[in-house]
């Protein structure tokens, strides 16, 4: 008789144990197709172009939100501070709805943005100020609107040579704290000196400044940056006159 019942109980077990498996798979399951959130806020700062803070009527600190789909410029890569422009001048102050789909590896909501029915992560891509984000596969779903951007010459893809943010990380590693815009961190100082110059009055270059592609007056953030583009990177427009003084209008006036 004790052998029957342990057999029972044990029998009983098993059942147990598996019915709870499968409540379990069933709950996981039901987690992976819930339907995304939709929160509704008001955007109180932006980062950069594809991350922002918004302070939602639910929460009472603001929300760090991330724009899922897309691949913005690093603020110290070229077009960084144009994308970040383009995303405060979408959202900065402004009501929007966040459709969230989860969260990232650095707690990050990740969530579709739009602002008065406007898709803000597809116009960032179509507007050329963002990459549509890659798979496994390399493809991603905004890639028609970055085909669009691409076809345009809009926004970063009017230069040639423009990296997507992964590869510019792996290239030339993270942002350091304070870089500003383009590949290089910009040079302080008004001084100009000429094409052959003392090597000790040329502006340093500091470590992360390098010839990036640029070659316009408009691509510049200061005269010192401007001159050591001019001194040390090929196919420079910059100084139609010849003295060795770039840029006389825009940054190096006498």
């Amino acid at each position: 008789m004790r052998v029957i019942l342990r057999r029972l109980a044990l029998r009983a077990g098993r059942i147990v144990g598996r019915a709870l498996v499968v409540a379990g798979l069933a709950s996981v399951w039901a987690c992976a197709a819930r339907p995304p959130v939709e929160l509704s806020g008001r955007v109180t700062h932006v980062s950069d172009g594809d991350s922002l803070w918004v302070q939602t009527r639910t929460a009472g600190a603001p929300t760090e939100v991330r724009l899922v789909d897309i691949d913005a410029p690093e603020l110290c890569q070229a077009w960084g501070p144009e994308s970040k422009a383009a995303l405060k001048s979408l959202v900065d102050g402004k009501a929007v709805t966040l459709r969230t789909v989860g969260r990232d590896a650095y707690g990050r909501t990740l969530a579709h943005v739009a602002v008065d029915g406007q898709d803000v992560n597809a116009t960032l891509v179509q507007e050329g100020h963002a990459w549509s984000a890659r798979g496994r596969s390399g493809h991603g779903p905004l890639l028609k609107q970055e085909r669009l951007a691409i076809a345009l010459h809009r926004g970063l893809h009017a230069r040639l040579g423009a990296l997507l943010p992964q590869d510019f990380r792996r290239i030339h590693g993270p942002c350091q704290a304070g870089a500003a815009a383009s590949d290089a961190v910009p040079l302080s100082g008004n001084a100009a000196p000429r094409r052959g110059a003392a090597a000790d009055e040329t502006p340093p270059a500091t470590a992360t400044q390098r010839c990036d592609g640029r070659t316009m007056c408009s691509q510049m953030t200061s005269c010192a940056e401007a001159t050591w583009f001019l001194n040390h990177c090929p196919g420079v427009k910059m100084d139609g006159n010849h003295d060795g003084v770039p840029c006389e209008r825009q940054w190096c006036r006498r």
